[in-house]
Order: C-alpha cells, then structure tokens, then sequence
C-alpha cells in the first residue's frame, strides 16, 4: 500500500495531472471531467504490443461460446457443469504456460467431478489449478425470535412471527439472547459528524436502526450526493452480495446482531406485506420458472456471513413494540426527530432483550476458485502481485430453464483468460507477478472472493475486477444514465458520450494511480469511460472483499440490460468490438500497476 501512496505522488508530478490542478472553477464544474472519451488513438507502447494485439474479441467469443453453453447447465456454485466450466479454464491455463497457484494436486478418483471434498494431497505434490473450498449448502432453516422486558419483579414478553414480523436467513443452528438499544439510522460519518454509536454502548447487544439514511426525500440532504448517497443507496444491481456498511459499522462497534427496520412507512413497509409483493406477476413476456435457489455459504457462517453479524429485517410493528416496552416514541418519531435536527437519537432501551433461535439442516459440497499466476521479472517485487479476477459461477438450472450467464459473468471470465495469454505472449514481463483468477460463489454472497483474500498465496498489491463487459448501452439505458448523471449533465453533454463506446469504471479513491493508468491507457484504446474514484467498496462483486481488506481496486462494468439474471442472458447477444476493449484496457493498467 506505501508503495502505491509513492506511486500516485510520483504521477502527481506528471505534466497531465498538473494541469488538471490547475484547471479553474468553471473547468472543474465540467459534468464531463470524470470521463475519457477517446475516439481518436494512437499506437500502444512497444513493451506490451504483442500482448496487446494477442487479446480479441473473436477468441473471447469463441471461448465464451463453451462456458455459456447449455452443457455448463448455467456453473451454479458446486454443480457439474460449474467443475466442467473450471476444468475448461484450467486446461487454457496450462496449455498457455499459466503457473499454478492453487492447492497441490490431489490423487484422481473417478465418478463426479469434485462435488464432495476430495481425498488430501501428499505433501509433496505440485500444485494445481484449483483452490478448493468446502461450502454448506442450506437444506431447510427455521427461527423463532422473542423479546422480553424486566424490571424488578416486573416482566412481559412477546413472540414474535417469521416472515409476517421478521425475516432472518440463518446459516447456522444457534440460540443468540442480547440486549436491544436503538442507535437511529446506524451511520458513523466522520466528515459530517455523525456518530449514531457515539454516546451509548453496544457491544454484545442487538442494535435497532432505521435502513437507508437521512432526508431520503430531501435533495439538499448530505446522504444523497456523490460517495454517501452510493453507500447508503445503491443500485438494486449491488444490494447483494458482501457485508452491508452500516452491519459492517455495528460489527466493528461490537453489536451482537442488527434489527433493521424500513425508513419508509408505506403499504409495503410490514415483512408480510413486502414479502407477499415481491412475488412477481406474472410477465407473458418472460418464463415462468419453477423451483427456490440454493442457498450455500462458508462452513463458518452465521447469519450473513463469516465476515458478518446476523442482521435481522423487521417490521415496524415490531420495531413500535420493542421501542413502547420503555416508553411511547415509535419508530416514526425517532424518524422525525432525526430528520428535522440531523442529528443522532441513539437510546438505550432498559430491560429489553431479544432472543434468536434458529435450526439449519445442511450438508457439505465441495467447489473452487481457479488460481493461474505468471512470476514478475523484480526478485523482491514479485512476491507481490496484481490480481485479475471475474466470477466463473452464474444462477444455475431451474426446471428446464438454463441460465446460461454469458454475460454475467462468463464475459468477464473469457476476459481474464484472454488477459493471461496476453501475458504469457508478451515478451516482457512486468516487476510485479501477476495472478488470474476465477472466482465461484459470487451469485452465493462473493464466497470465493472472499476466501481467496483470507487465504491468498502471494500479497496482494491491487484487484481488478471483470464484470459483465459484454453487452453495449442504446440510446434508452443512455438516457437513463443521464438522470443518474444529475441536472447539471445536460443533453449536448450526453451527445458527446457514444452509447456503444460508454463503459463504468470505478476505483478506490485512495490509489488515484488507477485512474490515471486508465485514462493514459485508454488513448490506445478508444472508449468513452465514466472514471469513478470511490470512497467506498462501491457495488456487490468481487472487488469488494479486497476493498475491505484495504487492498487498492478496480471495478469495470458494461451495459446492464433487461437480459441480467435472465434466461436470456446469452451469447449471441454480446459485443466482440465490447469485450476486445474492455480486455485490452484491462490487460494494459494490469500491466502498468505490476510494473511501477
């Protein structure tokens, strides 16, 4: 990370990024300034030519056409067609050179392909591709949840309902009984001097909080610009997916569990209600599809995960009932009081407790990431590494319904393979190693992300992410866009921006170094990029593990259509011209970090 800090000083003294500093106000109030749009390139630096020109879209396509296939039964985590699809990049691996970086190789076996832990390795085996990962699969799971309130000799106590007064997804059997207090909305936001855990304790207790943030409805509201109003309102497409910040602020204050109830009131604001209305209608312009998703999580999991603490969604009748054992201010006063003074209505609640019970039968299955790495050229630089990675896994099978996943993430995944052919092509080879991986569970909560980082071979320097990068925008999703862009981005701005050409990047804000990498690297590419410095871990993919570990990171990002999590997420729908692009770039910022 130090070296990194060095590194963005250094491009500090470059003469583009001095003239950036020096641009005025009105320069600075451009909508456009975090966007490159190249239309005009030039010829790309002689020392990663041959591995540039090597990564094209036809080849992409062509391996895209395999893993997307039918055959691969959609590479749900821990199924047959996932370990074919993993197998198929393992074998481009070798036959391109790639190193093996993942656990020694373990004596063959016969039957199905590692669905259940194989046998353990001698321990002077070589290595293999694979980094093998013993999940729980979720068979059935039910929760009881009570609360009491004692004073003296005095004492009540209520039962509470699943799915009408709560929903809670446990991952493991457990009895859990804690103390309730009600920390508002939950936020610690130094930069605004909001500390909801500020003036009351919360360790080993269950803490109540309102979802969302602040002023919601109100444009002027501190939450609803720029990194805040991406960290406490994310697009639906990132919900999912890692530790949600504010659990992740319970957690790090020691909260034994997190209550979550709706900041809006609305018709839908009971769980009842909310969960009879996101069954959707039914749509004569898509399939109807049978059956439930799997569940699977770590063998370590509780609650949300083994990096969380159970979070429990509630209702606000429930919430109404936890706050009246104490006193008469419901949920909907807090609310009100803290939007007209923005500031903290943290309370403890004395003598209430809760007690969670939940009994979860599984059984154990067996998957893995996909682990390739190249050494760097530096004796001491090459103990680190640059990790290029994108998710193998996609939604599966359900009924006779495939989901194919071509462009999530099979897009991303083509990519990494293409970029480490171009690597092992090139002739030069940069300081840094470089690893390429293939991460499965993405879609079950970035459980092979997230295992990696806790049980990386080499030590990280940063993390590129390939997701989805196959699908171009029109002139609607475009549209779209702009709203998000705010008013200030007006219609002769958006002329400027090429639906086919737009691409996201997002990146962490503390390594300014990626972003310039990517708008010095894009002149040789020709892209129209949305280049993002984020403050936070910035959306539900595999960047994310490696941004709460503070390792720098990257995030690139196509068109999302109406095809994602989709049957008809397939391959005859991508865009080669897309891909070849969205490689080529990556491939070029990979090398430029492994080798400054």
């Amino acid at each position: 990370m130090k070296k990194i800090v060095i590194l963005a000083c250094v491009l500090c003294l470059l003469p583009l990024t001095v003239l950036v500093g020096q641009q005025n106000q009105e320069q600075t109030a451009d909508p456009l300034k975090n966007f490159s749009l190249v239309d005009e390139t030039v010829p790309v630096p002689e020392n990663v030519q041959v591995g540039f020109s090597s990564i094209t879209g036809k080849d992409a396509v062509a391996y895209l056409k395999f893993i997307s296939d039918d055959l691969m039964e959609g590479r749900e985590t821990a199924s047959d067609g996932y370990s074919i699809a993993a197998l198929y990049a393992a074998t481009m691996f070798e036959l391109w050179g790639v190193k093996p970086l993942g656990d020694p190789e373990r004596p063959a076996i016969g039957g199905r392909m590692m669905m259940m832990p194989p046998p353990a390795a001698p321990s002077n085996s070589k290595k293999s591709y694979f980094q093998n990962i013993p999940f729980k699969e979720i068979l059935s799971s039910e929760s009881s949840v009570k609360a009491v309130w004692k004073k003296g000799d005095l004492s009540r106590s209520i039962a509470f309902h699943e799915n009408e007064d709560y929903t809670y997804y446990a991952s493991d059997t457990q009895s859990l009984t804690a103390p309730v207090v009600f920390v508002g909305y939950g936020i610690q936001e130094p930069s605004l001097k909001f500390d909801d855990y500020k003036n009351i304790d919360v360790k080993g207790k269950f803490v109540l909080m309102l979802s969302e943030a602040p002023g919601k409805d109100n444009p002027e509201s501190p939450f609803n610009k720029g990194d805040l109003k991406e960290k406490y309102y994310p697009p639906r497409r990132f919900r999912r997916g890692g530790t949600d910040p504010k659990v992740k602020a319970a957690m790090d204050s020691g909260a034994a569990g997190v209550l979550i109830v709706q900041n809006e009131e609305t018709s839908s604001s009971s769980i009842a209600a909310r969960t009879l209305s996101s069954q959707r209608a039914v749509n004569d312009e898509r399939p109807i599809i049978p059956g439930d998703r799997r569940r699977i999580s770590h063998l370590d999991s509780s609650g949300r995960g083994s990096d969380s603490i159970p979070s429990i969604q509630i209702s606000r009748k429930m919430a109404d009932t936890l706050l009246g054992f104490v006193g008469d201010k419901t949920i909907a006063d807090y609310k009100n009081s803290i939007e007209q003074s923005m500031k903290s209505q943290s309370a403890a609640l004395p003598g209430v407790s809760l007690t969670i019970q939940s009994v979860v039968e599984h059984k154990l299955v067996n998957c893995m990431n996909v682990i390739g790495c190249i050494e760097g050229s530096d004796p001491e630089l090459k103990k680190e590494a640059v990790v290029i990675g994108a998710h193998l896994d996609h939604l599966g099978k359900r009924g006779d319904y495939i989901y194919n996943g071509a462009d999530d993430d099979g897009s991303g995944s083509v990519g990494v393979l293409e970029i480490a052919e171009a690597f092992m092509k090139n002739p030069v080879k940069p300081k840094r190693s470089v690893v390429f991986a293939l991460w499965t569970g993405e879609e079950k909560g970035l459980l092979g992300s997230r295992f990696y980082v806790d049980n990386s071979p080499l030590v990280t320097y940063a993390n590129i992410n390939l997701d989805m990068i196959s699908r171009e925008y029109d002139k609607d999703q475009m549209a779209r866009m702009a709203r998000r862009f705010g008013e200030e981005m007006t219609k002769e701005h958006m002329e400027k921006i090429s639906p086919k050409k737009y691409v996201s990047l997002s990146y962490d804000a503390k390594t300014p170094a990626i972003g310039q990498f990517v708008r010095t690297n894009n002149t040789y590419v020709g892209l129209h990029i949305n280049i993002s410095a984020s403050e936070t871990e910035s959306g539900g993919s595999d960047h994310a593990p490696f941004a709460r570990k503070n390792i720098p990171w990257s995030f690139f990002i196509a068109a999302m259509t109406e095809d994602y999590h989709q049957p008809s997420d397939t391959v005859n729908k991508v865009s080669a011209d897309m891909m070849e692009k969205i490689m080529r770039i990556a491939f070029l910022t990979a090398f430029d970090l492994a080798n400054n």
